[in-house]
């Protein structure tokens, strides 16, 4: 044992070895200021206004000394200029078609780029603070819109956008610094600043970021200094939080670079990737400090040989000043820690703004010395490594040979629909229990649980125990109605107890659910895996597709049961040794790091408040065991499997087998996600800044720090979740096109025919579902696929409730049942336009209310009603 331990650390010093790449940031000038019209020279400003409008990079106003230093006797020249910067296949160049200017010379003032256009707020002109507001836009022209002022004249303030709520925070008024944030929501019909929760203390030269926090996005305000009537600045490193949700500010970690504390001022800030802030330059305050020391012992001095004496001190320190901090230093929100990344290999420059343009940050003039600007406009380029060895590709490849050969044994069993759709009810429980629990345990799921656990808590553990708790009642009602009735399709039952018009529409529901689950259940996994391996994404969903379509079509429910055994082992596995290694690679001894987690909260499982707009104990447990119920009582999918073994007795120990391995499948899967948060805190500069979806922390985890060939596993397992969840999806939906359309309109064909009839639509609804995912990587637009899923997925709730209708409730009508589902989807649109309420509770509301309605509208038909439940319902249970 200890020999196979000392041999994982030497395969894992190996992989770790791979990481020499991570979160390089290659800068290159991309620009230099052009000269204004009428000007004989550009020696840069600072303070301008910056951002993105129309794909162009605008650069408005800012300050210089164009003549002589101000040591010197050279005067501040305020400007009134808009530089408006072209780029195409990242060739760059000034627009010189027509001089673009403001409305009058300003600098110091707060900009935020917008979806139309760059927001400019306040500064800093020749007459004094300004409130000025207005937006630039750009359509092969300059466009300027006013909006309201600021309700304060304000400098050296710091602006960012979260929605459509633009923010504004601190600087410098005429009473001084201040703490103010304003707020204008920029979707309103007359938008206009109202003020939110003031910084904690007053401050200007600070920055603002949006960045999510893991779970949300969240405003952080960064650094800054404030003025004070010694003439000595206060200076910061501080970090505080705002919650708009609480509307409240918190403090998070001080402004370090790994090693110690620092203060941090006038610098720049971008977010970066999904819980990343990137800090460039900045000043700490120790030449800042002194030159105002200084200004302060002229002033105080007590003749005219020390004032001298002091004044050449400072000039000396000016003319000799090195410049400004090189450091780019890195926030995880999400771990809430700093590291020092790299250091910039040009001279900082302040007083700037940093934008994202596309993935690249853009970096415009400034003040690199006292009184000295630079012309220079700078890119940066996040570098997007990835790794998968020789050893981890041979292992994907030899699972998806695993996966063929799985398809052409089975298929040789294949000579009915019934072998086809219940593996002729001749399949071992324990398989059919590992199917089972794997049919719900998708790559989204398995990525998804860690990285949910990593940035938040524990307190979506119950929402997986419910799977437990509803399975008495799925034992006792749900699997005897399906067993003993002999049905194909779980929404047969609703025919036989109502009419087909019932079954129709649950069945419709299913298969439109289903087609909208497809692409979604493909794509994001592919885009983690590609993220992280380089595996192209058309590539992995091409694969995926493909493979798994092979062994569906040929071998039925069959070979998705089997294939799902073979893809739920190798993914327990691949989790356990996850949970196993990332113990090895923590700094800290593990009482530290249940302190850390303790005060983070990281362990925290119940949530008492009665909220049912976020994510409580209550909202956890009802709206998961409403979507559970539905699930595994009512989806075909799982039903599916109820069907397939020898009998019910088999069938009811395979749900429990696939229900209990829930509890140690979840532990495993949220313990890693605790280890993944205490693990990034003592490695911070092991995450990489360039992954914009949280979800893939943990594929990136795999492939940066687990040895070659485990790290193939796990990978593998991924795939094999994506596949399970895509063959399960597709076999079901044949099922029911098969059973409750084709078999219901074309009755009397040979059972050839529609075995044949099945394997064509299984390879349809494979393709169609491929094809989806293919182009939603193709146009990088999900935005309409994922509205869609939303409102199929309302509906959920509404189809749950028609099975317990039926089941339940003897007096309950075809007509009650199919007005209570009308009314039920009505219940959730409503819901969903007008209320806050958290997206799991809408399992559980939908199906009240088609039970409620449903009710409400059987009017009695005593012997109608009785007949058909004593038929249907008191004969199988």
């Amino acid at each position: 044992m200890r020999v196979l331990l000392l041999l994982i650390m030497f395969w894992g010093m190996k992989a770790q070895a791979q990481q020499q790449d991570v979160n390089r940031i290659s800068w290159s000038e991309a620009a230099v200021l052009p000269v204004a019209e009428g000007r004989a020279l550009q020696p840069g400003v600072a303070g301008a206004f910056a951002g993105i409008a129309g794909n162009h990079l605008l650069v408005a106003g800012g300050a210089n000394f164009p003549e002589a230093m101000p040591w010197e006797g050279g005067k501040k020249v305020y400007h009134r200029e808009i530089y408006v910067l072209a780029r195409e296949n990242n060739q760059f160049s000034w627009n010189a078609a027509k001089a673009h200017y403001l409305p009058e010379p300003v600098a110091y003032g707060a900009s935020v780029t917008l979806p139309q256009g760059v927001l400019c707020i306040g500064g800093e002109t020749i007459a004094g603070l300004t409130a000025t507001v207005y937006l630039l836009q750009w359509n092969n022209d300059v466009q300027l819109l006013p909006y309201p002022d600021l309700p304060v004249p304000t400098a050296n303030a710091a602006a960012a956008v979260l929605g459509t709520q633009v923010y504004v925070a601190g600087g410098e008024t005429a009473a001084g610094p201040t703490a103010a944030v304003w707020m204008m929501d920029m979707a309103a019909a007359k938008p206009t600043w109202i003020p939110v929760a003031p910084l904690p203390s007053v401050r200007s030269h600070l920055q603002l970021v949006t960045q999510s926090n893991g779970e949300y996005p969240c405003l952080y305000a960064i650094g800054g200094r404030a003025a004070t009537a010694t003439g000595i600045s206060t200076l910061s490193g501080a970090v505080y939080r705002y919650t708009p949700k609480s509307g409240k500010w918190t403090d998070g970690s001080h402004i370090s670079d790994g090693k110690s504390r620092m203060n941090w001022s006038a610098g720049t800030a971008v977010p970066y990737g999904s819980t990343y802030i990137l800090l460039t330059g900045g000043d700490d305050g120790e030449l800042f400090h002194r030159i105002e020391s200084l200004n302060a012992a002229i002033k105080a001095a007590a003749n005219t040989e020390e004032k001298e004496k002091i004044t050449q001190e400072k000039l000396a320190l000016l003319h000799s000043h090195p410049g400004f901090n090189k450091n780019i230093l890195l926030y995880n929100t999400a771990t809430d820690v700093w590291t020092k990344l790299s250091e910039l290999s040009f001279p900082t420059a302040v007083t700037t703004t940093a934008v994202k343009w596309n993935d690249d940050i853009i970096i415009s003039s400034g003040e690199i010395k006292p009184g000295t600007r630079t012309i220079a406009v700078y890119r940066g380029v996040v570098s997007k490594p990835s790794f998968f060895s020789t050893l981890d590709y041979l292992l994907l490849a030899a699972y998806f040979v695993l996966m063929l050969g799985i398809g052409i044994w089975t298929s040789l069993k294949q000579n009915s629909t019934a072998d086809y759709f219940k593996g002729g009810q001749k399949i071992p429980g324990w398989a059919t229990g590992l199917s089972i629990f794997g049919a719900k345990l998708s790559a989204i799921t398995f990525v998804g649980i860690p990285a949910k656990t990593y940035a938040t808590d524990w307190t979506y553990f119950f929402l997986l125990m419910t799977i437990i708790m509803i399975m008495p009642l799925v034992v006792r009602y749900f699997i005897p109605f399906y067993r003993r009735l002999g049905v194909t399709s779980s929404y047969e039952f609703l025919e036989n107890r109502f009419n087909y018009g019932v079954r129709g529409i649950a069945a419709m529901m299913y298969i439109l659910l289903q087609l909208g689950r497809m692409g979604i259940v493909i794509l994001l996994p592919s885009i983690a895996l590609s993220v992280v391996t380089g595996i192209d994404v058309r590539t992995s969903i091409v694969v995926m597709g493909l493979v798994s379509l092979f062994y569906t079509v040929l071998g039925g429910i069959e070979a998705v049961i089997w294939t799902e055994v073979v893809q739920v082992i190798i993914l327990l596995t691949g989790a356990l040794l996850a949970l196993v290694l990332i113990p090895m690679y923590l700094d800290h001894p593990w009482a530290q790091s249940m302190d850390t987690l303790a005060s983070y909260q990281k362990l925290k499982i119940l949530d008492l408040r009665f909220d049912f707009s976020s994510s409580t104990f209550w909202v956890v447990v009802i709206g998961g065991f409403a979507l559970n119920l539905i699930q595994y009582g009512c989806d075909q999918t799982v039903v599916q499997r109820y069907l397939t073994t020898t009998d019910e007795k088999t069938a009811v120990k395979s749900l429990q087998l696939g229900a209990w391995l829930t509890l140690p499948s979840t532990i495993i899967f949220f313990a890693i996600g605790t280890l993944l948060f205490l693990f990034y805190r003592d490695h911070p500069a092991d995450v990489n800044i360039a992954l914009n979806n949280q979800d893939t922390i943990f594929p990136w985890y795999i492939v940066t720090q687990l040895p070659k060939g485990i790290a193939g596993l796990v990978i593998t397992a991924i795939f094999a979740a994506a596949m399970g969840s895509l063959n399960g999806s597709v076999n079901g939906v044949a099922t029911v096109v098969v059973n409750d359309f084709f078999r219901r309109q074309l009755p009397g064909k040979t059972d050839k025919y529609y075995l044949k009839t099945a394997r064509i639509i299984t390879l349809i609804v494979g393709l169609f579902g491929t094809l989806v995912a293919w182009m939603m990587a193709s146009w990088g637009a999900t935005s309409l696929w994922d509205e869609f899923n939303l409102i199929m997925g309302l509906f959920t709730g509404s189809v749950g409730g028609l099975f317990l209708l039926g089941i339940f409730f003897k007096r309950t009508t075809a007509k009650g049942a199919i007005i209570g589902f009308v009314v039920s989807a009505l219940v959730q649109v409503g819901l969903l336009q007008f209320t806050h309420m958290h997206l799991l509770m809408y399992a559980f509301t939908g199906l009240v209310s088609c039970v409620l309605a449903g009710l409400l509208f059987s009017f009695p038909d005593k012997k109608n009603t009785n007949g058909i439940y004593q038929r249907t319902v008191a004969r199988a249970v």
